[in-house]
């Protein structure tokens, strides 16, 4: 049952747009830039994907769905009068992070905003990934040659160790990075960097770690194997490419790349998931299912 009580009366509604209003005045060109770099990179758009899905299967987990307040409670104040505030002092300071921080304040406070003050674990825990979120797509231009290194060097180490000696060489500018095995090239693209998984698996770990009851010990390998198990499972699409080229030929190999990719990329955000939130182990007195996590 939703314990929120409400600021604002019958006639608060105007009020409640208003503000929403001014408040979307103050985070427009950011928000548009958001849009903007996600529409224009995939790897980026990955990241909204999964925490909007995460988030909702989060919202109606055990088979409870939140109810809707659309009030403002005092939780919801207070993460959109932080927002602001976070806002104003990267406008006076000239800092990005305060308004990364913002964003993902705004963020946890329109679902407080939406469906009440209960929901706040799960707000916390967007506002923290949104963040995330936000930081990785400023760091995305940086991100690509050092994790582009990071899977050749990975795929080329393990080819080498089952026996397919293999090389990579880097070459232009802009760098292309192949990937020599068996006398066949391929060209670790920027497409094949691993920013989408990696990112997302993070995004996912911090909404996970921050959004449900985990002991600290666990909240932390959460977010610390998050963006490993990212890179690893990266750097296993590519060698698992390579390994099946051959088999699959010129005709079938996109192909081949494509399924590749998209069943290793479900199955390491279902395995972030397993791991975070473990399996049901029975239930509590009060009939709902209990959860205990596997790593704790």
């Amino acid at each position: 049952m939703n314990t929120t009580k409400p600021l604002t009366g019958p006639g608060g509604r105007l009020a409640d747009v208003l503000l929403w209003a001014a408040v979307l005045a103050v985070f427009a060109p950011s928000l548009v830039w958001i849009a903007q770099v996600a529409i224009s990179r995939e790897q980026v758009r990955d990241g909204v994907a999964v925490l909007f899905f995460a988030l909702v299967c989060l919202m109606s987990e055990d088979g409870r769905t939140a109810g809707w307040t659309v009030r403002f409670g005092w939780w919801a104040v207070v993460f959109v009068t932080g927002a602001c505030v976070l806002a104003g002092v990267a406008g006076v300071i000239h800092q990005p992070l305060p308004l990364m921080v913002a964003l993902g304040l705004l963020a946890g406070g329109v679902v407080l905003y939406l469906f009440g003050d209960g929901v706040l674990p799960l707000a916390t825990g967007l506002a923290v990934a949104f963040s995330g979120f936000v930081i990785l797509a400023v760091l995305f231009p940086f991100a690509d040659v050092p994790l582009r290194l990071f899977a050749g060097r990975a795929a080329m180490s393990f080819l080498d160790f089952i026996g397919r000696p293999s090389d990579l060489l880097l070459a232009g500018d802009p760098l292309r990075l192949v990937l020599v095995s068996g006398g066949r090239p391929f060209e670790v693209a920027p497409e094949c960097n691993g920013f989408g998984i990696t990112s997302s698996c993070l995004l996912l770990g911090l909404l996970l770690a921050f959004g449900r009851r985990l002991r600290v010990v666990d909240k932390v390998l959460v977010i610390v194997l998050a963006p490993l198990i990212g890179l690893f499972s990266n750097a296993l699409r590519i060698i698992i490419i390579v390994l099946l080229a051959p088999v699959a030929g010129v005709s079938g190999y996109q192909t081949m790349h494509e399924v590749v990719g998209t069943v290793l990329f479900l199955g390491t955000l279902a395995g972030m998931w397993w791991l975070a939130t473990g399996l049901p182990s029975g239930r509590n007195p009060a009939g709902s299912p209990q959860r205990k996590s596997l790593i704790s």
